[in-house]
């Protein structure tokens, strides 16, 4: 069905790319997951890229920016430094709407759902991927992104803490009387973002996962990176190995938390030894696992996103490997009652 305003949008974008008239195209709508983004992919000439478009979103929310904006400016910085990210071909910023270049459909996500035999050895050029960012963003001597401006501060960790015991706990139906829960359980989480906050911070991406790695021609690109923030420098390698959408072996998992730190320099400069950066990751999953758990809860109930409900068993079962890492027995033993879920397994 045809949509006039989709479709005079992308003829605007295809003039200011080609410099010309295009009147021959075919507009088709993506699916867009959890974002504010609309995605349409516009083709044309036997050729093809894609349509983004902002919704007017308040920025604020969990601390990010102006989503536009911020997605250009990151854009431009990660692509100086050569980390691969989509193109930027025409631009109307009043339309909050601009023309990418096409990645194609395959990400990471689906590469291993195509070839799970091979899940390692992806997971491994996805940790080489955030490897060689931070190798390149370690001697910039500019500091002036959207990123460098909003940082993971003790408010924001307590407050993604509280939003996984509001959708979590508070707004699911139980059979028993949860209010005096959050005081006590607050108590530890508070303790979490203190330590969180005191720990060395990087350039993080924020939501380095599965579907937001793309791969095209046999290269790794990044995407959504436009809430991109300073952060615990473990972050995103917790968003990697202790991803929602693909779940590792206990075995696995130390091998590739070992791997990072073997071949990453970076974080051997902020870490005085293995111990200190293992204790740093399963810190910041517990802290990032909490929140996500509470999302899904979020996107299900109230953005009516129902594919995000199978994904919060695993999440809910990294936190509980987390907090019995952590020797954190006491928040299993407060949740438990409240979340039946700890009971019908954890990682797999």
């Amino acid at each position: 069905m045809m949509n006039y305003e989709t479709d005079f949008l992308a003829y605007q974008l295809l003039n200011i790319y080609k410099g010309r008239k295009v009147l021959d195209f075919f507009a088709e709508p993506l699916f867009g997951d959890a974002s504010g983004r609309s995605y349409t992919r516009i083709r044309f000439e036997g050729t093809t890229v894609i349509m983004m478009k902002v919704a007017n979103i308040k920025p604020g929310e969990f601390g990010r920016g102006d989503s536009f904006n911020d997605f250009m400016a990151i854009r431009n910085f990660l692509n100086g430094f050569g980390v691969k990210v989509p193109e930027i071909l025409a631009v109307i910023p009043e339309q909050n709407a601009m023309l990418l270049e096409d990645l194609g459909d395959t990400t990471l996500f689906k590469l291993i759902e195509n070839d799970r035999k091979n899940k390692f050895r992806y997971i491994q050029d996805a940790e080489d991927l955030l490897t060689d960012m931070q190798k390149r963003l370690y001697n910039r001597t500019k500091f002036d992104t959207p990123a460098d401006r909003r940082k993971f501060s003790t408010k924001l960790f307590m407050d993604e803490f509280y939003h996984f015991y509001e959708y979590m706990i508070a707004k699911r139906i139980y059979h028993i009387p949860y209010k005096n829960l959050w005081p006590k359980l607050e108590k530890y989480c508070l303790k979490i973002s203190r330590e969180l906050a005191n720990l060395p911070y990087f350039f993080s991406h924020r939501d380095f996962q599965s579907k937001n790695i793309m791969e095209k021609d046999g290269s790794l690109y990044l995407i959504d990176f436009q809430d991109a923030l300073m952060a615990p420098v473990v972050y995103d390698l917790v968003s990697l190995l202790r991803d929602s959408y693909i779940v590792l072996s206990p075995e696995e998992l130390d091998s590739l938390v070992r791997r990072f730190w073997d071949t990453n320099e970076v974080v051997r400069y902020f870490f005085n030894d293995y111990a200190s950066f293992e204790h740093a990751f399963y810190l910041q999953t517990l802290q990032r696992k909490m929140k996500d758990a509470g999302r899904f809860v979020y996107l299900n109930q109230v953005k009516g996103k129902e594919w995000f409900v199978p994904y919060i068993l695993p999440t809910l079962g990294y936190v509980k490997d987390a907090a019995l890492k952590l020797g954190l027995e006491r928040v299993l033993e407060l949740l438990a009652p409240y979340i039946p879920e700890f009971d019908d397994g954890g990682t797999k």
